[in-house]
């Protein structure tokens, strides 16, 4: 522009100014180190240069800067607090008609229920690699001796929103994603407000690849989770169930 390269460094201390809480991402045709200096000094968060891979790796960077903050409210939520917002997000995920809003409710939801459950608070949303995405990720630090015999260093969950049931195909895929966990990973939550085809329902009994356990969550067993006084006995009932079901499907 008339006024220099560098004029748009000038907008970060405006738009912190107008918003503290925002993440500024510099994007810029030459990032000579100068000019990045100054964006990180005016509290821009973090910046991309354009070049070939710039739209992957702008995907990337949004993503991250959106999901810090996420995390940070999520934890930062006291127990009284937290249970209202959990019945604040279970209704808005049944009431919310926009796909993608509703798909990243479910996932909030999702994981500040794990993260209720002692051993399960370092959940995490929306792991994604080159070649795969899981929606929910529970390391297991539980002490209790139940969780501990699962043998599952790493809990997948798997959230869908559609309105319609979900089929056999999108539990084998599942299963693949935890088998791809170098062993570390034996037990996951698919998790389907749609609820579940018949195939899918006798296959999720049926299947059983080595010691890896499925448990099915339909929008029924989400709302007792929710509602529970007790949620951690609530999850342990809905893995008994499934491990039962698998067991009497298998002799």
């Amino acid at each position: 522009g008339r006024y220099g390269p560098d004029t748009g460094l000038d907008l970060i201390q405006s738009i912190l100014g107008r918003a503290p809480d925002v993440k500024v991402i510099l994007v810029t045709g030459v990032a000579d180190a100068d000019s990045v200096n100054r964006a990180f000094s005016a509290g821009a968060y973090d910046y991309l240069e354009k070049n070939a891979y710039f739209e992957a790796i702008l995907k990337v960077k949004v993503r991250h800067a959106l999901e810090a903050p996420r995390e940070r409210r999520m934890a930062a939520l006291a127990n009284g607090k937290r249970e209202e917002k959990l019945r604040e997000l279970w209704n808005s995920v049944r009431t919310e008609r926009d796909p993608s809003i509703k798909g990243a409710l479910l996932e909030d939801l999702m994981a500040l229920l794990f993260k209720s459950i002692p051993g399960f608070e370092r959940t995490q949303t929306n792991r994604k690699s080159l070649d795969e995405q899981i929606d929910i990720v529970i390391p297991n630090e539980s002490t209790a001796p139940f969780w501990q015999q699962t043998h599952s260093q790493y809990i997948l969950g798997e959230c869908k929103n559609w309105s319609k049931p979900v089929e056999r195909r999108e539990l084998d895929v599942f299963i693949k994603d935890i088998e791809r966990r170098f062993g570390r990973c034996r037990l996951g939550f698919f998790i389907s407000i749609g609820g579940f085809t018949k195939g899918f329902e006798s296959a999720l009994a049926a299947e059983r690849r080595g010691d890896v356990l499925v448990v099915g969550l339909d929008a029924a067993r989400v709302d007792e989770l929710v509602h529970a006084q007790n949620r951690e006995a609530k999850l342990k009932e809905f893995h008994d169930r499934a491990l039962m079901a698998s067991a009497t499907d298998s002799g």
